[in-house]
């Protein structure tokens, strides 16, 4: 038994319909049911907020997973001085980040176009309440504020 012209049209149509929907279709995404329908699998997309604390935008990114969410927060601080510029500054900066290492709710990094950076990520079980969003959110805050405000010293 063969595809007939209007079928395959009809399952061009749908895949049109979702690629109007939005791009990337990842691979693994499109598939056909039993019945030759076309299923397409997307990935919940992940919910985004913002705000601001000490002069800063943070933002915040849930991820809802099948039986997880992932929980992200992240802020750009400012820019670390080059050594010729600044070098007392760039050394203390340093200091104060070798200082950070042991944080386990809070990452600070320096990127490539040496940019400072506060990083936070957890899985958590289950879907993620207002509740659990602002207690994470807190918990972020409180182990990385301390540090804020003495980067902001020599920022």
């Amino acid at each position: 038994m063969g595809v007939t012209l209007t079928q395959a049209l009809e399952t061009v149509a749908k895949l049109a319909r979702e690629v109007e929907l939005g791009l990337p279709v990842g691979p693994g995404a499109v598939r056909l049911s039993e019945t030759g329908d076309v299923v397409v699998k997307r990935p919940p997309q992940p919910s985004r907020h913002h705000f601001f604390l000490d002069g800063l935008l943070f933002h915040v990114a849930i991820t809802p997973g099948e039986s997880e969410t992932l929980f992200q927060i992240w802020a750009e601080i400012g820019w670390m001085p080059y050594t010729i510029e600044s070098p007392d500054k760039r050394a203390q900066l340093q200091a104060v980040l070798r200082s950070a290492l042991w944080l386990d709710q809070a990452r600070f990094v320096v990127d490539d176009s040496q940019k400072i950076l506060v990083l936070g990520q957890r899985k958590l079980p289950g879907v993620l309440t207002l509740s659990d969003m602002m207690y994470e959110t807190v918990q972020f805050m409180q182990q990385a504020r301390p540090y804020l405000r003495v980067l902001g010293q020599y920022l």
